[in-house]
Order: C-alpha cells, then sequence, then structure tokens
C-alpha cells in the first residue's frame, strides 16, 4: 500500500504533465553552509609540516613567512622535502666545510627548479631550538654554497608585550603619504 506523500507526488506529477520540479530552497542552505565553513577555515596561517621531536624557538616578529622549501633538523638527523639526507649523531663540533647529503639535495633541487634568481633560492630552516649553533651554521653554509642564499629561520610566533611592539613600530620604516598630498 503506498503512503499518502508517494500519491500525492504521483498526482502532482501528472497535473505538470510529467514535468518534475526540484525544490532549491535546501539546496542553496547547503551551499550557503559550505561557503561559511569555507570562509571561517581558509586562513592566512602557513602551515608547516613538523616532527614531534623539533621545538621551535618563539619569536614576535609581525613579518608572515613566505611559501618556501623546508630543511627540518632535529637532534637526530636533517631531513629536506621529507627525505632524510643526513645523521646529525654522525657529526661533530670540529667538523667544518659542507655537509654532503644536504649539499647534494639542495643541488638536485637547484636542477630541477631551473635558472637561480639573483639573490638565490629560499629556503626555510625549521631547526629545534636545543640545536647547537656549529651544526647551523653548517647547514646554512651549505645552504649558500648551493644557491639557497635566501635563508628563513622558523619560529613559533607569540604575542608581542606593549613595551617590544612599541619598540617594533618605532623601528618600522617610515611609510611616505600617498600621491597628491592625502592622509
Amino acid at each position: 500500500m503506498a503512503s499518502f506523500r508517494a500519491k500525492h507526488r504521483r498526482a502532482v506529477v501528472k497535473r505538470q504533465n510529467g514535468i518534475v520540479t526540484l525544490n532549491l530552497v535546501s539546496l542553496t542552505d547547503f551551499f550557503t553552509i559550505l561557503l561559511v565553513f569555507l570562509l571561517a577555515n581558509s586562513s592566512e596561517t602557513e602551515v608547516l609540516t613538523m616532527n614531534s621531536s623539533i621545538k621551535l624557538p618563539e619569536s614576535s616578529s609581525h613579518q608572515r613567512p613566505e611559501d618556501r622549501m623546508v630543511i627540518s633538523v632535529s637532534g637526530d638527523q636533517i631531513v629536506v622535502n621529507s627525505r632524510r639526507v643526513a645523521d646529525v649523531t654522525e657529526m661533530k663540533p670540529t667538523q667544518t666545510g659542507l655537509i654532503a647529503g644536504l649539499e647534494q639535495e639542495l643541488r638536485d633541487e637547484a636542477k630541477r627548479r631551473g635558472e637561480v634568481p639573483a639573490d638565490g633560492f629560499d629556503v626555510t630552516v625549521m631547526g629545534d631550538r636545543e640545536i647547537p649553533y656549529w651544526l647551523l651554521k653548517r647547514i646554512m653554509t651549505t645552504c649558500q654554497a648551493t644557491d639557497f642564499a635566501n635563508v628563513s629561520l622558523a619560529v613559533n610566533q607569540i604575542k608581542a608585550t606593549q613595551s617590544e611592539a612599541t619598540i617594533a613600530d618605532a623601528n618600522a620604516p617610515a611609510v611616505p603619504p600617498p600621491p597628491g598630498g592625502a592622509s
């Protein structure tokens, strides 16, 4: 036995000569909810894939990072684009020069990217806050030698205190007034 709703639907279709209509109200509601969800979840925050063994230093800088190749440095390994390229535990503070595995990976990446920009390729070093300076220096030297001269260090952004914000504002370059004398 057919339900009342099914009988009613058949009767409406017969009256409209077989033309079926679509109720757009619920579809419009769905797209509105989808739009609100996408707007709420689209932000300017850059997400770096992070190893749980890396604890980044903190900074109150107001500059936003750019999208770059990432070199992750933990207490025991160096990783470039999710590939392990060097073992930190085998390195000694007295060693100097370039890090062989990192150098090879950066040279391969430079070949894939093609022509070298005037100021070099961009790279971000995401290192644990406890890595020694000598290791950071060797990583940066290797980057410089392989045309990745524009090196940035990844940090966790913290909210600046009032005095730090005042100092940062005082050190900011003066912005010239717009053309036409309007302010």
